[in-house]
């Protein structure tokens, strides 16, 4: 079986970065995302400047079970063979819990929660036992204290974190190595860099480009680092964190959401 190393979200702007570091190392690709066209176009691509390398690609709705089962199914057509996850698709909304709609909550904890967990337990199962396995998870600073306005997110980057660090300690004698990548803002999308911008100096500060966030990343995957945090400043912020009540978090954290959602005029009805 050939091996590959398998992205999510790849179409995405973090996605196209982790898959740009990993063309400079020369692996072969299973690209998945939720964008055909834009999928499309990046393996186009992959085939036109990398001939050398071996791409394959599905589109895949972590959220669907059905898709999922689709998109293994898929690897299995093509005897590929997972020696490398990087677990990046992702699912963010922001606002008053509320104003939420129903399937706009379920939908980031099944992207999030259930179809990242699916995914990696799949690839474990799957794996050559006689092969080192690396995983990376995108988790988020998020997940180190409450957001209100953020809440289900935080929630599930929360879970996420606890679940992946757990599982390096259950695998760690069986070749299976997970990194978990604890970024902050992450300019990707227009609404991303609105969000950052609207939180001024410290937004500026805290936020990575995601270039810079995947080389990072798979650095810290080669070292074997367990939870990885990008940038000096959020690791003190992290440190900070830990130091102080949730309730306190939640309150210090709410003020400043508001206050960046109010320079925005945000309104989650009308997104």
């Amino acid at each position: 079986m050939e091996k590959y190393t398998l992205i999510t979200g790849a179409t995405g702007g973090l996605g196209k970065a982790f898959t740009n570091e990993c063309l400079k190392r020369g692996d072969n690709l299973v690209l998945t995302g939720t964008k055909e066209a834009v999928l499309k176009s990046i393996v186009e691509d992959i085939n036109t400047n990398y001939p050398q390398i071996k791409v394959l690609a599905k589109t895949c709705d972590l959220s669907s079970e059905s898709d999922r089962k689709s998109f293994f199914d898929f690897l299995k057509e093509n005897n590929a063979q997972i020696n490398f996850l990087i677990n990046n698709a992702g699912f963010i909304a922001e606002g008053e819990f509320l104003k939420h709609p129903d399937q706009e909550i379920m939908k980031i904890i099944r992207v999030n929660c259930e179809g990242t967990t699916d995914f990696t337990q799949k690839v474990i199962k799957a794996r050559d036992e006689n092969e080192d396995l690396h995983i990376i998870t995108v988790s988020s600073m998020a997940g180190d204290y409450p957001m209100p306005y953020m809440a289900i997110y935080s929630a599930t980057k929360a879970m996420l974190t606890t679940l992946m660090v757990a599982l390096n300690y259950e695998l760690k004698d069986k070749r299976v190595y997970i990194t978990t990548v604890c970024p902050s803002g992450i300019p990707t999308t227009d609404a991303m860099k609105e969000a950052i911008k609207s939180q001024g100096a410290g937004g500026r500060m805290t936020m990575c480009t995601p270039e810079k966030v995947a080389m990072l990343s798979m650095k810290a995957s080669k070292k074997h680092k367990v939870v990885y945090v990008p940038k000096v400043i959020n690791k003190f912020i992290k440190g900070i964190s830990k130091l102080c009540k949730e309730t306190t978090l939640a309150r210090i954290v709410g003020k400043r959401w508001k206050k960046s959602q109010a320079k925005r005029n945000f309104n989650t009805e009308g997104k």
